[in-house]
């Protein structure tokens, strides 16, 4: 005889799934990337430019013998451009989320964990407020998370490479 228990609503509920986003900062403002998609980051960066590339691609870093891209993240998403300083990092991408390549952002964050459920995929203009409704219109934004004190950008890493090619 099989014997069926009764499950409380409560008890059907499985754990929130939580997401950790590597984040950093961009003129002000909070971004991050799928931390599963980060391999490192640089912090002493020595570029070799690239002549008659797009100005988003800034120029190649060589790590430890390997030659990777390096784009300029603040004109994919419509800044103006910064000199390199000291708190300036690169951001390398595993191969899966482009083949040797790299961001340059402005300052390396912390990672953040949210729950899932907590992140605004379906992005519209009504649920965005002004910062990222600007974003949005850049295609590489994934979605929004609401944390305490700050709006966490999510972008979506995979797109960053084609990007290049379509401002061009």
């Amino acid at each position: 005889m099989n014997k069926l228990k009764n499950i409380t609503s409560e008890q059907k509920k499985l754990p929130e799934s939580k997401r950790q986003f590597c984040s950093f900062q961009m003129a002000g403002h909070c971004f991050g990337v799928d931390i599963l998609d980060v391999k490192e980051i640089i912090d002493e960066v020595v570029l070799t430019t690239i002549h008659h590339a797009p100005s988003e691609m800034l120029g190649f870093v060589n790590i430890r013998g390997h030659v990777h891209l390096v784009l300029d993240l603040r004109l994919l998403l419509n800044f103006s451009s910064k000199p390199i300083d000291e708190s300036s990092r690169v951001l390398l991408f595993h191969p899966n989320v482009g083949e040797s390549f790299g961001v340059m952002v402005d300052q390396i964050g912390h990672m953040i964990e949210v729950e899932e459920s907590l992140i605004e995929y379906r992005l519209t203009d009504e649920n965005l407020s002004g910062i990222a409704r600007d974003f949005r219109k850049s295609e590489l934004e994934k979605g929004v998370c609401k944390l305490k004190d700050r709006l966490l950008i999510i972008l979506d890493a995979s797109k960053f490479l084609s990007a290049v090619e379509l401002k061009r």
